[in-house]
């Protein structure tokens, strides 16, 4: 995971959500102990998920997947809520937990680009809060909360997940929960990681024997072999943070 810089939401969001939250917000109020206990529910229309969405947040996360860094090549992409709007579901328990995060539906900041396995398998509606007790509630609740999961917009991934070689490794108890929580050692992702590693391992060895033979600097090869390199830590690279663990401290970057 990297850090995410979301940038302004598209027009179209903002409009949808000033409509959408006043249309749920006050549905709320007429009835808290309706939605608090499920029996009504909110009904959400598509617009967290229109192509203008789509598009903005593939723009902003470099066409890669918010929570893992894999690019999205033929995948079936998901808009993710975060912070679930439904429900929330105990993953421990499988109690589930009435409302959701209704008025966020719509809010730019709860929503990320994410590979369909990622959401629909282990992200699913889980949410949980580092201290237990009661998580807001409604649009009015004032709690603070303090997730478990990694929020690549707000947080700092880097703190949190880095790598040895190509493994993943949780360097904070919320790292190493984010980890199992999304799923992130799955033997997909691995083999994804263990062959882009292969590849700047094999150009940095390339680099390291031409460059202790005493190759100029110049030579277009060498030039090429680091240009490479330095392309790999850039945001929009896949895996680029796998990629500036294993490239710190390397002189020729600079």
């Amino acid at each position: 995971m990297i850090k995410i810089d979301k940038g302004n939401p598209p027009a179209a969001l903002v409009r949808a959500k000033v409509q959408h939250d006043q249309i749920n917000n006050a549905a709320y109020l007429l009835d808290p102990p309706g939605y608090n206990s499920g029996h009504k529910k909110f009904s959400f229309t598509e617009a967290y998920k229109s192509a203008s969405v789509k598009k903005t947040l593939n723009i902003v996360q470099n066409g890669k997947c918010c929570f893992s860094e894999a690019k999205f090549v033929n995948d079936d992409a998901h808009v993710e809520h975060f912070r679930p709007k439904g429900f929330v579901e105990n993953k421990v328990t499988g109690a589930i937990s009435y409302p959701g995060y209704y008025w966020l539906a719509y809010d730019w900041s709860n929503l990320f680009y994410c590979k369909s396995t990622t959401n629909s398998s282990f992200k699913r509606n889980f949410f949980p809060l580092v201290k237990r007790g009661r998580r807001k509630k409604n649009h009015l609740d004032n709690t603070v909360e303090v997730c478990v999961l990694i929020d690549p917009s707000t947080d700092d991934p880097r703190q949190h997940i880095r790598f040895r070689n190509e493994e993943i490794k949780g360097v904070t108890s919320r790292g190493k929960k984010t980890i199992e929580l999304l799923d992130l050692r799955n033997g997909q992702l691995d083999e994804a990681r263990r062959t882009k590693f292969n590849y700047l391992r094999a150009m940095k060895n390339a680099a390291d024997l031409m460059i202790s033979n005493g190759i100029p600097m110049d030579t277009p090869q060498l030039i090429a072999l680091i240009h490479e390199l330095k392309q790999s830590i850039l945001p929009q690279a896949e895996f680029s943070s796998m990629a500036i663990d294993f490239l710190q401290g390397w002189p020729h970057l600079h």
